[in-house]
């Protein structure tokens, strides 16, 4: 079955239009990359299939059905972590808040042990889980925020800037566990991201947002200079470096500034992030 579905898809907010005639499929077990500037829309989309931000019009579906908050199939990390503000919890605490939901208190559920328990093993953060997070580096506290969000084992699994602040190596980290991740639960994933290169060897699907549209295909299908010149409606050229790592000229401009009308809010307080993903969870 299709993990999600947007046919002719289109958001507004404030009165403004964010993007409008998305239309692309995700499959299970794949990696879906979401690319553009700042403010074009990107954490938007997130919300679109989290529930939380509606459609103007257009249809979607999440696991055949329209999205609603609070589904323990899709796990969500977000890009303003709520635990750089818990920094007095352990990381086990933190992943446990994946279980609970941040407004119902401590669960007595015998079950609740035994899947923190698995979400620490996937993640490979057992060493640590038991210090504070005030004390780990930040590539272990994207493990752990990881975690948080594979606790329930979720069919899709969208990720808001999991590579954002973390050096060369860190990002392989992060990126190999996605991977792992992914092959072994079968989850699809969405990653939003400024930059391809680091999870090019993942990816099977790129969305690309622009001047209100999105363009999903292939690597080769999106991210080549036709395809680019057309979105941004001017020149736009693709340097292929010797390793493989694609350098993008003429798009200076649009990631140094935020999109005029964008609408990502992308330093929002991290734990309405939190209260507005989990706010109905019913375990």
């Amino acid at each position: 079955m299709t993990i999600l579905s947007l046919r002719d898809a289109s958001v507004v907010l404030g009165g403004r239009p964010v993007w409008h005639g998305a239309a692309f499929d995700v499959e299970p077990g794949t990696v879906t990359v979401i690319l553009g500037s700042n403010g074009v829309g990107k954490s938007t989309l997130l919300k679109v299939v989290l529930g939380i931000v509606p459609l103007a019009s257009g249809e979607i579906e999440v696991l055949g059905a329209a999205p609603r908050r609070g589904d323990a199939r899709v796990g969500y990390m977000a890009q303003s972590r709520a635990a750089d503000e818990m920094a007095s919890l352990t990381g086990r605490d933190y992943v446990g808040l994946g279980f609970d939901g941040p407004r119902f208190g401590w669960r007595r559920d015998p079950k609740k042990r035994d899947v923190v328990q698995r979400a620490l093993e996937l993640t490979g953060t057992l060493t640590f889980a038991d210090h504070p997070l005030r004390t780990l580096s930040g590539g272990q506290r994207q493990r752990i925020a990881l975690a948080h969000a594979t606790v329930f084992r979720p069919r899709l699994l969208l990720l808001d800037e999991p590579l954002a602040g973390l050096d060369i190596a860190a990002q392989a980290e992060i990126v190999d566990l996605i991977n792992l991740v992914r092959a072994s639960t079968g989850a699809a994933v969405l990653v939003v991201a400024h930059d391809l290169n680091p999870l090019s060897s993942i990816t099977d699907q790129v969305l690309w947002i622009a001047r209100r549209q999105i363009r999903s295909g292939s690597i080769d299908e999106v991210v080549n200079e036709k395809t680019l010149s057309e979105l941004y409606g001017h020149p736009i050229e693709i340097v292929v470096t010797p390793r493989g790592r694609r350098v993008i000229v003429g798009l200076e401009e649009e990631f140094a500034h935020p999109h005029p009308h964008g609408h990502d809010h992308e330093h929002e307080d991290p734990h309405e992030h939190f209260a507005e993903v989990y706010d109905e969870v019913t375990r």
